[in-house]
């Protein structure tokens, strides 16, 4: 059994070549061919399983999460533990088919990179949108991953301006460690932050218009339970087609952007999972958004993952991802293995 600790599997994954990165991108895109094969098949014989997760609290009001899952290859169960005292504490526990412990993960950083990845599996087959310009509402290890990943993964230099967009200042000033180390990865990349606390109301407003307005790409990784921005920031230049994602909301009430922009994409919303994303995505909710407007990610590619998405005339790309336990045990299986590759982590015998 190998064990990856919190800064072991930080470490590993800042220094992942592009070529590691891409050899993940399609491991996951190949679980969500998998996932979305596999919803059409008679119960017996699907290869992946994934039971809804369970929940306990605890007389001190400690409340952990069981997500459980197998690929018939791969076993696997994440546990996080909320509480008052430490917040949120992780771990992701990899098995054999035959329930021999592999090792274990900590899953904080994992859980950050594999959804931004998630992400990176439609972003990168959408060839025909500009990438010059990114915008990312956040400031948290997604935000972070959202750009790392876009980064590593977008050739020749394409995006030239990435901006980050908080409510929060002191959010974003302790996000200067990874700017200036984003920064000194991509000499080329001009970087700016704009932060809601401290600007005044008119001024933040039109700050955020043109930011937004000035996107070939939106990355919102946000709790929020109202739109980051309107719909009418977007029509700053007519005909101007953009790549917009959502991670952040994941309860019905919660909102990253509006209706107007939620439908932007034609009669096309991308998701990761129509029922999940049905249940838990505020915005498809209040929008009354209905199964044959979503398209699962799995649809898209073949097992080679090779595909590249037409996005039509005059249309945006609108992707929700709410996150799925098959993620975490791919991830974690691979990262598992380039561990121990790179010498990273520990071994312990006896189990």
């Amino acid at each position: 059994m190998h064990l990856l600790s919190e800064p072991d599997v930080a470490q590993l994954l800042r220094q992942l070549t592009p070529a590691q990165c891409s050899t993940l991108l399609d491991a996951l895109t190949n679980a969500l061919v998998t996932f979305t094969t596999d919803e059409r098949l008679p119960q017996e014989e699907r290869q992946l399983h994934q039971p809804l997760r369970t929940t306990i609290t605890t007389k001190n009001d400690n409340l952990s999460l069981f997500m459980p899952v197998s690929n018939t290859d791969t076993t696997g169960i994440k546990i996080v533990t909320a509480s008052q005292s430490h917040g949120i504490i992780g771990v992701i526990n990899i098995f054999s088919p035959e329930g021999r412990l592999l090792g274990l993960l900590s899953a904080a950083e994992i859980t950050a990179f594999r959804t931004a990845l998630a992400i990176m599996t439609l972003f990168v087959r959408c060839v025909s949108l500009r990438k010059e310009n990114v915008v990312i509402f956040g400031s948290g290890r997604q935000a972070e991953w959202h750009a790392r990943l876009a980064l590593l993964l977008t050739p020749d230099q394409q995006i030239k301006r990435l901006s980050f967009v908080n409510r929060s200042r002191a959010r974003l000033t302790a996000m200067q460690s990874v700017i200036d180390d984003l920064q000194s990865a991509h000499p080329h990349l001009t970087i700016t932050t704009l932060a809601k606390d401290g600007t005044t109301p008119d001024s933040y407003e039109a700050q955020l218009q043109q930011v937004v307005g000035s996107s070939d790409v939106i990355f919102s990784c946000t709790p929020a339970t109202e739109p980051n921005f309107p719909y009418s920031y977007l029509c700053g230049e007519a005909g101007k087609q953009r790549f917009i994602s959502l991670i952040g909301s994941y309860k019905p009430h919660m909102r990253e952007i509006d209706t107007e922009t939620l439908l932007s994409g034609g009669s096309k919303i991308y998701v990761d999972s129509k029922e999940a994303c049905l249940e838990e995505s505020g915005e498809l909710i209040l929008a009354e958004v209905k199964e044959d407007q979503l398209v699962e990610i799995g649809e898209l590619y073949g097992r080679v993952g090779s595909e590249t998405v037409e996005v039509p005339e005059g249309c945006n790309v609108v992707y929700k991802c709410v996150g799925m336990g098959i993620m975490d045990l791919v991830i974690g299986k691979k990262l598992l293995e380039l561990g121990v590759e790179r010498g990273l982590g520990m071994g312990v015998d006896g189990f």
